[in-house]
């Protein structure tokens, strides 16, 4: 702990007294900032006196902010009244805490207990406050890395897709099935960056801002022609959709498609088929998208009842659906056992 002292400012407790026996931190008396010190993080806390040598305590919390944004500041005075209160904190103080100038050393003992509670709480915040700005740091360049890692292997993954359809008129009858093998796979690894992207966009990007009034029929007609041209073997088909606008934003368009991927990539037979309707009932409308194979698909039963990532139930496209409408003020579910997903949106007209 650092005090900077001011001889002319009567503080009660001297700072030989404010480290005691009962506290966690040694304390160090300067008339000035020992800047190279502070810099190499030698201190955990800084107490100042309100009236110093060359400055005012307002003055020197707002210079220590600036260069030090966690740093746990203490104001100590006994001159100050409220205006200095407002303006230490305003300055970016921890705490402001006022002496009592009585000559008494019983009032010095407990004003030096309360002091270094006070000090011993600013120091604690300050280790949050070191822990939140690493992690939020750490966050920014895992981002960074995400996007950079997704797109790099997106572009080289298009670069394989697109080869090896070149190949389709060149390859022998037994070879036609692994490379149906290779192209399927391709397709779905471009898909699932696709999903990485939108969990970084959601998480820590422009997907987790307000919600805003979404023109539902836009996203659904956009999503629908976005996968026909993904899986030109599919039938996708579109009923009408109700003139809505919902609470939600720009990734609802990966809700959608994410739930088509599904519905289309897990049926067997060459000819997969899709249907997507949605009706409004009252305050909410409900948009259906049926695995038109009928079969049952106890695995989706399993993902929504227990959305959570590292669940064996649960791959990253099931928890950003799940996420996202959750987000939204709605709800998600399958039916049917397994065969039809119901996604319901709050509507905001």
């Amino acid at each position: 702990m650092l005090f900077v002292a001011g001889d002319d400012d009567p503080a009660a407790v001297p700072e030989d007294n404010i480290g005691g026996d009962e506290a966690q931190f040694e304390g160090e008396r300067v008339g000035e900032l020992p800047e190279a010190r502070l810099d190499s993080g030698a201190y955990d806390c800084v107490v100042c006196n309100y009236v110093l040598a060359t400055r005012d305590g307002v003055e020197l919390t707002a210079e220590l902010r600036d260069s030090h944004p966690t740093l746990p500041i203490i104001v100590y005075t006994a001159m100050g009244d409220e205006t200095v209160a407002r303006d230490a904190l305003r300055a970016g103080a921890t705490d402001y805490v006022v002496s009592d100038e009585t000559e008494n050393s019983n009032v010095e003992d407990d004003e030096a207990t309360a002091l270094r509670r006070r000090i011993e709480a600013a120091m604690a915040d300050g280790r949050e406050s070191q822990r939140i700005e690493r992690t939020a740091e750490a966050a920014t360049q895992l981002e960074k890395l995400t996007r950079v890692l997704t797109h790099d292997i997106r572009n080289d993954l298009s670069v394989i897709v697109g080869w090896a359809d070149i190949l389709r008129n060149s390859v022998t009858e037994d070879g036609e099935e692994v490379l149906e093998r290779i192209l399927d796979n391709g397709r779905k690894t471009l898909e699932l960056t696709d999903v990485a992207r939108d969990a970084v966009e959601m998480i820590v990007g422009d997907g987790a801002d307000e919600i805003e009034p979404t023109y539902l029929n836009g996203v659904l007609h956009g999503t629908v022609q976005d996968r026909r041209e993904t899986y030109p073997e599919a039938t996708i088909e579109l009923g009408s959709v109700p003139p809505c606008h919902v609470a939600a934003n720009s990734l609802l368009s990966a809700v959608f498609r994410n739930l088509l991927n599904d519905a289309l990539s897990h049926q067997s037979g060459d000819d997969p088929s899709v249907h997507i309707s949605a009706e409004r009932a009252g305050d909410v409308v409900q948009v259906r998208v049926t695995d038109d194979s009928g079969a049952a698909d106890a695995r989706r039963e399993a993902a929504f009842n227990n959305a959570e990532l590292g669940s064996p139930d649960t791959d990253i496209s099931v928890f950003l659906v799940e996420t996202l409408v959750d987000a939204y003020g709605g709800d998600v579910w399958v039916e049917d056992d397994g065969a039809v997903f119901v996604v319901e949106l709050r509507v905001v007209d």
